[in-house]
Order: C-alpha cells, then sequence, then structure tokens
C-alpha cells in the first residue's frame, strides 16, 4: 500500500506550492491514476514516491514504511519506472535495455536472461526476434512495450507510469492499454499512473485521483463513483458533459442480460463479450443494426444485445446524473 499525509511540494523561490497536502491511499493490487490539467502537479506527486523529487511536508507511507528508511538509490531499484520518452539506451540491446536493474541488483546471467525472455513473452515480443535488437530498429509501440518490460524486469510490487502511452498514434495507444490491462490481471502491481486524458484515466484506473491547479487533490474515488457524483463544479467540467457515455465504457457486454438469440441471429452483427457497452453501441450504429449477437471467446452465442437496452442503461445513468 502506498499512503500520501499531508504531502506538499514547493520548489525554492516560489511563493506557491505545486502539490498542496495530498493525502489519499492507494491499495495493493490498484492502479491510481493521477490525471488534470497541464501543471496541476501529476508527474511531481508520483516522481515524489521514488524520491527523485523530495516532498517539502508530509510523508509517503510503502507498507507502513516512510520511503525515507533507505536511499533513494536503493528504493528506485525496487520501483519499476516507464516513462512518455521511453528512455531506452540506444546502443544496448533490447535484451540488455531490459537488464538493466537486473545487472545492478547482481542478478545472475542465467536467471536475467530467462526473465528477459519471460518479458518479452508477456509484452507480446518473440524473444528470438527482438532481444538482439536495438531500440531504432523497433516501432514506436515496440518501444512502449520494451519499456514497460524494463519496469517490470527485477519484479517490483510497485510501477510508476508517467504518460507511457503518449507519445504513439491512437490506435496503437489503444493497443498498448489493452495490452498492459491484460498483463496487470497476471501481475497484480500497484500502479501509479500519471495522464492528462481523462478517457484514458477512466479506462486504466482503479481509482482516480482528480488534481487542480496548486496541487490541490479535488476528488479521490473510482471512475464508476467519480463519473456518477462529481463533486465540484470543476470535477464534472473536467470529466466532461458526455459523462453518461463514458459510463458506458466502464461496463462490459458480459455485465448484461441478454435477450434470446431465438435462432435468427446469422445475419447480425458479432460482439465480443468483452467489448464495453459505448463500443458496442457504436458498432450497432456502424453496421446499421438494431442489435446484435454477443459471442464468448469460444464463438459460441450467449445471447443478443439491442441498441433499446444500452438506451435504456443510459437513460437511467441520465436521470440519476440529473437527480444527483
Amino acid at each position: 500500500m502506498i499512503e500520501f499525509r499531508g504531502v506538499s511540494k514547493t520548489y525554492p523561490g516560489s511563493l506557491h506550492p505545486v502539490v498542496n497536502d495530498l493525502s489519499f491511499e492507494i491499495l495493493d493490487g490498484e492502479i491510481c491514476v493521477l490525471v488534470g490539467p497541464s501543471g496541476c502537479g501529476k508527474t511531481t506527486s508520483m516522481r515524489m514516491i521514488n524520491r527523485l523529487i523530495e516532498p517539502s511536508e508530509g510523508e509517503i507511507l510503502i507498507d507502513g514504511e516512510p520511503n525515507t528508511a533507505m536511499s533513494g538509490t536503493k528504493l528506485r531499484r525496487h520501483i519499476g519506472y516507464a516513462i512518455q520518452q521511453i528512455g531506452l539506451f540506444p546502443h544496448r540491446t533490447i535484451a540488455d535495455n531490459i537488464a538493466t536493474v537486473p545487472q545492478l541488483l547482481d542478478w545472475d546471467k542465467i536467471r536475467i536472461e530467462r526473465r528477459v525472455d519471460e518479458l518479452l513473452q508477456l509484452v507480446g515480443l518473440d524473444p528470438a526476434q527482438y532481444r538482439g535488437r536495438y531500440p531504432a530498429e523497433l516501432s514506436g509501440g515496440q518501444q512502449q512495450r520494451v519499456g514497460v518490460a524494463r519496469a517490470m524486469a527485477a519484479d517490483p510490487p510497485i510501477m510508476l507510469m508517467d504518460e507511457p502511452f503518449g507519445a504513439v498514434d491512437p490506435i496503437t495507444r489503444n493497443r498498448l492499454q489493452d495490452e498492459f490491462l491484460r498483463i496487470q490481471e497476471e501481475i497484480n502491481k500497484t500502479i501509479v499512473f500519471v495522464t492528462h486524458d481523462i478517457d484514458e484515466a477512466i479506462k486504466m484506473g482503479d481509482k482516480l485521483a482528480i488534481l487542480k491547479e496548486g496541487g490541490v487533490l479535488a476528488q479521490y474515488d473510482t471512475p464508476e463513483k467519480i463519473l456518477a457524483a462529481p463533486n465540484s463544479e470543476f470535477v464534472s467540467s473536467f470529466v466532461g458533459a458526455d459523462r453518461v457515455l463514458k459510463r458506458l465504457s466502464l461496463l462490459r457486454v458480459s455485465d448484461m442480460e441478454l435477450d434470446s438469440t431465438n435462432g435468427d441471429g446469422d445475419d447480425l452483427p458479432r460482439i465480443s463479450e468483452r467489448t464495453n457497452l459505448k463500443d458496442a453501441l457504436s458498432e450497432l450504429i456502424g453496421a446499421g443494426a438494431e442489435r446484435g449477437v454477443v459471442v464468448s471467446n469460444g464463438d459460441g452465442a450467449r445471447g443478443t444485445l439491442s441498441i433499446e437496452t444500452i438506451r435504456r442503461l443510459s437513460h437511467q445513468a441520465e436521470a440519476e446524473q440529473r437527480y444527483e
């Protein structure tokens, strides 16, 4: 668990803090997303966890111990760190890039080689094909995958991710997000994730810490609760007027009560049960169909989902929103 206790940061010569009295907890295995407009102290807050920046006031606890209990260098070797600029060493192979921290920790060669191959497979890169390549030989999306693999190399319990998918095109970014959420289901790390994109925050986060100017915590809760009940005009404006649609993106088709196919689903579009309702709605509209057949991973039909069912759910969410 990571706990911020009254954490503030004011730089020398500045009259105002960039982070102001942050207090919140991140539970083990959660992805906590720090999100807010530019200059609100997101990255500063995250970098105080691994002491790349030291707080001016307050303290940060990791599993109940202040993060000052060990040297900053030792602390950082036990916390994975992935950034937007990736930061791969251009003259080192992909394998050597991933092995950076294990080598510093004096792992033996065989253990390092096994870990590198395991991580390359985990992020969807064939070890035989990629371990001997250099960063310049990879696409931007592949380099991002290597950056994530390097952050996980020493199997750290905590990972810090500073806009890790921000430097790639939207299609690749969406795939990387999906891939990382799949990986998180296996590795179950405690992750602090920084982004300025509220849609990415909603998709990636178990908890959202919405910061506003001056590094003040505006609201801290699950995406569902923040979208359902923003606690201020600032939060309501930041999450956007389309928060009903955003709430649909948090529900998967598999969460819905489906209608029977009645044996007439051959000509209907297929929708994966893992699709969220917002994307399912887009697929049905794009296909010009009132309903589609929901299929499981094994391609078996589970039932049908209609636009009307999604519409009823969205109207219910709108009514709740007006009531709140």
